[in-house]
């Protein structure tokens, strides 16, 4: 290229010089034309090219050579990309696995069509999916080449139609590097375009083979969805004889060979759905190991570093002997969710663990009553979980699924029998429990009598295997609260500091109901999807749900004001609870009051509440322009009677910018005093000092005259008014009061003060101040100083004085000897006549001590 450059700047400065030298007569129009003419004497053109906007040679052949450099870029970075090529082999190998894999799950569909059933369907079902996301991922991957060749293309075309590819030179002796260069060029185009053609060609017959089997997928789900419908259709039909009649069905004697082909067929799904998710699998089994090595270890910290381990240890009735087991039954039912479109078997591996893990702390839950119910009834719910596993319909077992169903009938009824014995809350559950078991065992008993026996046996399964998942739901809730506890006592640094079991009973009561929710979620799901009915269920509420309905102009669905209550309430259970744990540390842990985050936990909240609003807006797809509707109304509404709301809520951010006061601050608000317990939304909490809770409107804290003993610090000043009797020597009353205030209790500095204040009546009375450390004891603090005033003034012989009035009896009956002598006679103050003395002189004559 730099040889290039330097004979084009040769040719050019030839040029310049031919035409200064050149004859004048020359006929030359313009400086357009005069370049137009020398490079149609240096190349030939293919076709017509326009050179009206090129104003000198010069111009035209760096436009070349620029050209020139930017498209033998172009087709070296076109180059690399094409080379980066398909892994045909390995593709054509999956897509010819995938193509045989569809066809035999057919081929063997339609030939087991004497033996279907939903099990077998779903099973199926599951195995067509994972081979269909195998499909769907190499359609992706072609696709993606489809576009990079897409681009390619257009990038071609783009530079086939520029007109340097269609220059040849008249002498290619002339400027041989130029006419090298172009053949360079041309050269690279034709190569690069044939390779092009080539990938193509390649993809498209690949697409061709993946849109085969998307086909033969397409009538494949078309085939099982009709097989399942007429099955559905036959469910509830008589499949064999009633009970009591001769048999009709044909009794298999290889029984062996089918339980092996489902166990192989078992085995083959298991191995499908753990290459499709075996990411998932690998964060399942980390987390499970991560956080058994987190509850171990934490047990083991609380255990050496608190004081107060033994009490917080008895309440953890699980993690402290079955570690294992309980984090296990803390992540099952996560596991449950977490799994998409799960084949059958590992449903029954997941349940199986929930059962076998929860078999090590029945007892400690429920007692030893229901303990033996569990395990005595275990081997049943194995042996029908197994049965549940085989795809092919075995007529035999029908008498097995007979007998199970009659015995998990007693089953309940134990279970039922042992819960109304007893009257504690927990054992609610267990008698919805029972009777759901009762009556879904019971149903399957008569099924089968009357020859339903698929509709026996999987009611039969179901049943049972629900009645198990549910008390391991039951116990995941209280193994989760459990967990919580733990982590709250271990994050807690002074080891003198637990949690009161008052506190532990509000944290069960605020976690509890949303765990309940889940844990009923996870149980229905699985009710549903072991009878089969998911499918159905999820396409009938997908339609309510997704189905446009319109109100006036505006069109909207049931699914976006489910999704956006469901964030909200999800927002605002945050907001309550970090709320909460915010409040418990403050109280428990914050040491001074800037260490406490206080009434910033309501900004917390509001932030918490705004970002689940936008992002309940956002995920329903209400458009944001509605707000301006819904602003316009609140402000009519704020107008007729949402003025006190709206200040509320306003003073409530005030206080949470300004922080006057925190929870935890004494304070006192017109005649309410005590301590914040919680800065709301709308209100403040005050804890008053009788124990009583008192609500009072942000609106009032910042109207009214508000008193917080503990905004700067927490020590108070106490200020007492003690009288002393006229005749008392002064200077000795300050001096024992001043000996008073050297207490220990009672700080000196600032330094207690006792002052003469004010002449009664009957006494002379001293004003002492002094100042305590803490609000909290301010009042033990003042009653100690005047227990030791009054032992002190007891022991210096110091008068306090107490009103007193002498009374004078004016008249008296003569008898009145007689009547006090005589029992039972009428003595009382009626009788006896009393008149005050009637006195002009000084009030405080009247009056006596206690000596007199």
């Amino acid at each position: 290229m730099y040889k290039i450059l330097i004979t084009l700047l040769l040719y050019m400065q030839m040029i310049q010089l031919v035409s200064a030298q050149g004859s004048t007569t020359e006929s030359i129009s313009s400086e357009e034309g005069t370049g137009k003419e020398l490079i149609d004497s240096l190349f030939i053109f293919s076709d017509s090219v326009n050179l009206t906007q090129t104003k000198t040679s010069g111009a035209i052949l760096t436009r070349v050579i620029n050209k020139a450099q930017r498209y033998a870029y172009d087709l070296s970075e076109l180059n690399i990309e094409l080379a980066e090529a398909m892994d045909t082999t390995d593709m054509s190998e999956r897509l010819a696995i995938i193509n045989i894999v569809a066809k035999r799950v057919k081929t063997k569909t339609e030939s087991d069509s004497g033996y279907l059933n939903h099990r077998y369907l779903i099973g199926m079902e599951n195995l067509v999916s994972t081979v269909v996301d195998e499909n769907k991922a190499i359609q992706k991957k072609i696709q993606e080449r489809v576009d990079l060749l897409s681009t390619v293309g257009d990038k071609l075309n783009s530079m086939k139609s520029d007109s340097l590819f269609a220059m040849t030179l008249r002498d290619t002796t002339l400027v041989p590097a130029i006419n090298t260069e172009l053949n360079m060029l041309k050269k690279a185009m034709k190569t690069i375009d044939s390779v092009y053609l080539e990938q193509e060609i390649l993809v498209a017959r690949f697409q061709a083979r993946v849109s085969e089997n998307a086909m033969v997928f397409l009538a494949l789900k078309q085939y099982l969805d009709q097989t399942k419908k007429n099955l559905d259709r036959q469910y509830w039909t008589k499949e064999i004889n009633y009970a009591w009649e001769p048999i009709n069905y044909p009794i298999s004697k290889d029984l062996y060979a089918m339980a092996l082909r489902s166990f192989d067929l078992n085995i083959d799904l298991m191995k499908a759905y753990i290459e499709r998710n075996v990411y998932t699998f690998l964060i399942c089994a980390v987390l499970f190991g991560l956080l058994y090595w987190k509850i171990k270890s934490t047990i083991q910290e609380i255990s050496s570093q608190k004081d107060f381990a033994s009490l917080i240890l008895d309440r953890v009735k699980y993690f402290n002997k079955h570690t294992f087991f309980s984090t296990l039954i803390i992540l099952i039912p996560i596991f449950l969710i977490i799994f998409s479109k799960p084949p059958l078997v590992f449903i029954s591996i997941l349940s199986l663990s929930l059962v076998i893990a929860s078999s090590f702390l029945i007892k400690e839950q429920f007692g030893q009553g229901i303990n033996k119910i569990w395990l005595t009834f275990l081997l049943p719910y194995i042996i029908l979980a197994i049965s549940n596993l085989n795809w092919i319909v075995v007529y035999q077992e029908r008498w097995y699924i007979l007998l199970s169903s009659l015995v998990l009938v007693g089953m309940g009824v134990l279970v039922l029998k042992q819960v109304l014995s007893n009257n504690e809350k927990r054992y609610t559950f267990l008698k919805y429990l029972a009777i759901f078991l009762i009556v879904i065992e019971t149903f399957a008993f008569f099924s089968n009598l009357l020859g339903r026996f698929s509709l026996s046996k999987t009611y039969s399964v179901t049943g049972v295997i629900l009645f198990y998942r549910g008390i391991g739901l039951f116990l995941f809730v209280n193994v989760f609260l459990e967990a919580i506890y733990l982590f709250i006592e271990h994050s807690k640094k002074e080891s003198d500091v637990f949690t009161s079991y008052f506190d532990f009973q509000d944290l069960q009561r605020r976690m509890k109901g949303i765990l309940y929710v889940g844990a009923t979620a996870i149980w229905l799901y699985g009710l549903i999807w072991h009878l089969g009915f998911f499918d159905e269920a999820y396409t009938s509420v997908s339609e309510f749900l997704l189905k446009d309905r319109t109100l006036g102009d505006t069109v909207f669905q049931y699914g976006s004001i489910l999704l956006f209550a469901v964030v909200l309430y999800v927002s605002t259970f945050l907001a309550n609870n970090i709320a909460y744990f915010a409040s418990v540390k403050d109280q428990k842990t914050g040491a001074s009051r800037k260490q406490r985050l206080g009434s910033s936990v309501l900004l917390i909240r509001l932030a918490v509440l705004t970002i689940g609003f936008l992002i309940g807006m956002t995920a329903a797809k209400i458009p944001f322009d509605k707000i301006a509707i819904v602003l316009g109304a609140l402000s009519v509404g704020i107008g007729f009677g949402l003025q006190t709301i709206i200040n509320n809520l306003v003073s409530g951010i005030i206080l949470a910018f300004e922080r006057p006061i925190q929870i935890g601050d004494e304070i006192q608000v017109g005649l309410n005093a005590g301590t914040v317990k919680d800065v709301g939304i709308r209100a403040s909490k005050i804890q008053a000092y009788d124990g009583s809770e008192i609500v009072v409107p942000n609106g009032d804290l910042l109207s009214q005259s508000l008193i917080n003993w503990t905004l700067s610090d927490k020590k108070r000043r106490v200020e007492l008014i003690i009288g002393v009797g006229y005749g008392s020597d002064m200077k000795l009353v300050k001096s024992v009061l001043e000996e008073v205030m050297k207490g220990d209790r009672i700080l000196k500095a600032p330094t207690p003060r006792v002052y003469m204040q004010t002449f009664n009546d009957s006494s002379v009375d001293f004003r002492v101040l002094f100042w305590v450390e803490s609000m909290d004891i301010w009042i033990d603090v003042r009653g100690e100083v005047m227990s030791a005033i009054f032992e002190k003034f007891a022991e210096h012989g110091i008068e306090i004085p107490f009103p007193k009035r002498d009374l004078y009896l004016k008249s008296v009956p003569s008898n009145w000897q007689e009547k006090i002598s005589k029992p039972g006679e009428d003595i009382s103050p009626a009788s006896i006549k009393i008149e005050p003395k009637e006195d002009s002189t000084d009030a405080n004559e009247n009056k006596k001590s206690p000596e007199d």
